[in-house]
């Protein structure tokens, strides 16, 4: 698959500007389109937190897919899926193991090394447009306080990384997961993808509206749900901002 990559100094966020920039960005016979930058002035993560992210130390890229008829919506988590088992496949090239918590984020240990943030426009049942923003934290070694303690690719490997192989190496996998999924590799992905996850076939602690309570993750459905078994044998499903996992 082919893709092209644009390149910015600063910008607000690498997602509101592909979104706006789209048409423009769209190259005929390109598969993806990359828009990076060196420094974000409004990085944007899930549950509305702000991506907080020094100039030049870290990879900030949105990915700009027209899937169309290759994905449908019942099915999009599975572009969540794909750019997760991206990063944790180019993270095991610097032999940096890392777990996926659901829904978006990328785990070593206790710490934060990247998050996912995905926005959808759809078309009847396919997905019309997608971009994935990726942030990763490469040579950051100083975050401000934040609920998940953070870490950095420099911090766990005791060098400096060059950003633009972060950069390649994340986008060759990314380009391999999902031409998977226009493929219709689909099984296999969520497979993959359920064997790294936090939590999964484990009894564990989480939190939704109504409290703190104990359950075994079953897996994510292609939509994004979270399925939990409660120990009175109920299966729940849980979308989005709905439930959290206590580490």
């Amino acid at each position: 698959m082919s893709l092209c990559i644009k390149r910015l100094d600063v910008v607000d966020s690498t997602n509101r500007y592909a979104r706006d920039e789209a048409d423009n960005l769209w190259v005929n016979g390109k598969d993806i389109v990359a828009v990076t930058a060196t420094h974000q002035t409004a990085g944007r993560g899930q549950r509305g937190n702000v991506w907080q992210s020094q100039s030049g130390n870290n990879l900030l890229m949105s990915i700009l897919l027209r899937p169309g008829s290759a994905l449908e919506v019942a099915n999009q988590f599975m572009l969540s899926q794909a750019a997760a088992l991206s990063i944790h496949a180019a993270m095991k090239c610097y032999g940096i193991e890392t777990r996926l918590k659901w829904p978006n984020d990328i785990y070593v240990g206790g710490c934060k090394l990247a998050g996912i943030l995905v926005e959808l426009d759809y078309s009847g049942a396919f997905v019309e447009q997608a971009i994935v923003g990726i942030g990763l934290n490469v040579n950051q070694t100083e975050f401000p306080p934040m609920d998940r303690v953070p870490v950095s690719m420099k911090k766990l490997l005791g060098k400096d990384i060059p950003v633009e192989d972060v950069l390649r190496d994340v986008l060759c996998l990314f380009n391999r997961y999902y031409g998977e999924l226009r493929w219709g590799c689909k099984e296999t992905i969520s497979a993959e993808y359920s064997e790294l996850l936090l939590g999964f076939g484990e009894r564990r602690k989480y939190v939704d509206a109504e409290g703190a309570f104990t359950a075994v993750m079953e897996g994510v459905e292609p939509s994004g749900h979270l399925l939990l078994r409660r120990s009175d044998g109920t299966l729940s499903h849980y979308a989005f901002k709905e439930v959290e996992q206590l580490l």
